[in-house]
């Protein structure tokens, strides 16, 4: 691959194999090096491939919106075809456009509000299983509830019933995918056995075991289903074509590992976040006593809580799940002064740019008030992107959001959950985000009373003055 003229700033390289060495022992370290210390293009490589960072939030954009269509997804997100196949993560071109245009109607958010009901019952059967000073690990719990309401709204399945071997199943994956995206594993022939290569080419298998099961059931008895998966059975193409059992398995795994890991993340960092700041805590606290006393949230409070959004932007500003976005330069692309080369990987990080001081004064205080006030000077539009951006803006974006303040919402009305003395935060860049180790909490139950009710008396006398 022929070298541009000049390159940006970037940290040292090893001949060959670039900066794998601290890339595989601290990445995100190493992405806040490359995103605060060479200015707004920084340079790297990785086994001779060049990979450019663009720490401005106009760069982003640009990539993202005004050069879309120079560019496709990276080599990391094409490393996950082997376990999502073809879906809306992976594939490109007029695919991508006929996918995305038959998955967009349902997830739109006047639609999505129908599923609020369910995800509020999904969080308050978890919540009834916690227990007085008892320690959890909530990550695991926010996994077993993100995974039956993606089961359920999206496949119309009860994914309780095999909801601890699709965990099982997703954390194989992301063990076999952090080799691959961080070790040198990843340049390995697929004829090299290793113990993780083994146990996803034995999970995967199984998991489209599972998701052909639903697949099945969804033809039998889905025409009046009004779940993701069904519409997506039932849609034809402007050429009258029904998506393939293929393409639908590609779909159906993409929002059963994608749609629930990721939403998992987001409440556990922000159960996290809640103990570190008892004000913060007691604050959400009191707004959702105030609107919802003892019943249940629903979509049409949301309007309402507002700390309650501010405290999930706030931990998704922080703690963003997708934490690195790529793509490809599909040709010579002029960005930032420098010229990319075709084939060189772009890399965008929210985690980083998330982390900005002149973006976010006191970036790494946990400050939800930030949210509330709009500042002196707007944000420019890519400083903050948990959900990308651009036509591949995640398309679940606004379901992740509401599922997220509802059981959220939930979990602090019923619970009060402390981070356990002398536990440390160790995170896992992997695909996604992730707690390394789980978040454990030790659990005090709620007793909310309703709020009191008015008499008749008081209410006409309230009218009268």
């Amino acid at each position: 691959m022929t070298r541009p003229p000049s390159l940006p700033d970037g940290p040292r390289r090893l001949p060959l194999i670039g900066s794998l060495a601290a890339i595989s022992g601290e990445p995100l370290a190493f992405l806040l090096d490359l995103g605060r210390n060479y200015g707004v293009v920084s340079y790297t490589e990785l086994f001779r491939t060049p990979m450019y960072m663009l720490n401005d939030p106009l760069l982003i954009e640009e990539v993202l919106i005004g050069k879309h269509r120079e560019v496709a997804k990276d080599f990391g997100t094409r490393e996950l075809i082997p376990l999502v196949g073809h879906g809306l993560l992976t594939s490109g071109g007029e695919l991508w456009k006929r996918q995305r245009k038959l998955a967009a109607p349902p997830l739109q958010p006047k639609r999505i509000a129908g599923y609020a009901d369910t995800m509020v019952a999904c969080a308050e059967r978890v919540c009834a299983r916690f227990r007085d000073d008892e320690v959890r690990d909530i990550h695991q719990d926010m996994m077993a509830v993100t995974l039956e309401i993606v089961g359920k709204t999206l496949l119309g399945v009860d994914a309780r019933r095999e909801g601890e071997r699709i965990a099982q199943i997703v954390d194989v994956s992301l063990a076999y995918f952090q080799k691959q995206l961080w070790s040198w594993q990843g340049v390995l022939p697929p004829w090299v056995s290793t113990s993780e290569r083994r146990a996803f080419r034995k999970a995967v298998p199984e998991l489209d075991q599972i998701v052909y099961r639903i697949i099945a059931r969804c033809r039998t008895h889905g025409d009046e289903a009004d779940h993701l998966l069904a519409r997506l059975v039932n849609a034809r193409d402007e050429q009258g074509e029904t998506m393939s059992d293929q393409q639908l398995r590609d779909e159906a795994v993409t929002m059963l590992l994608a749609g629930h890991e990721t939403t998992a993340i987001a409440l556990s960092f922000a159960v996290y976040l809640l103990s570190e700041n008892p004000d913060a805590a007691a604050r959400l606290r009191a707004e959702i006593d105030g609107e919802l006393g003892a019943r249940p949230a629903t979509a049409a409070d949301l309007p309402k809580l507002k700390y309650l959004d501010a405290v999930v932007r706030e931990s998704l500003r922080l703690y963003p799940p997708a934490y690195l976005v790529g793509r490809q330069a599909l040709s010579p692309l002029e960005l930032g002064g420098y010229t990319v080369p075709a084939d060189a990987q772009l890399l965008m990080s929210p985690y980083v740019m998330q982390r900005q001081a002149h973006l976010f004064p006191e970036p790494e205080r946990f400050l939800p008030e930030r949210w509330l006030t709009p500042p002196a000077t707007p944000l420019p539009r890519f400083a903050y992107f948990p959900f990308g951006g651009g036509p591949r803006v995640c398309i679940g974006n606004h379901f992740a959001m509401m599922e997220a303040a509802l059981v959220l919402a939930t979990i602090v009305q019923q619970l009060e959950l402390t981070v356990v003395p002398g536990f440390r935060l160790e995170l896992e860049p992997v695909v996604t985000l992730r707690p390394a180790h789980g978040i454990r909490v030790l659990v005090r139950r709620r007793r909310i009373a309703p709020p009191p009710r008015r008499s008749p008396w008081s209410l006409r006398a309230g009218a009268i003055a």
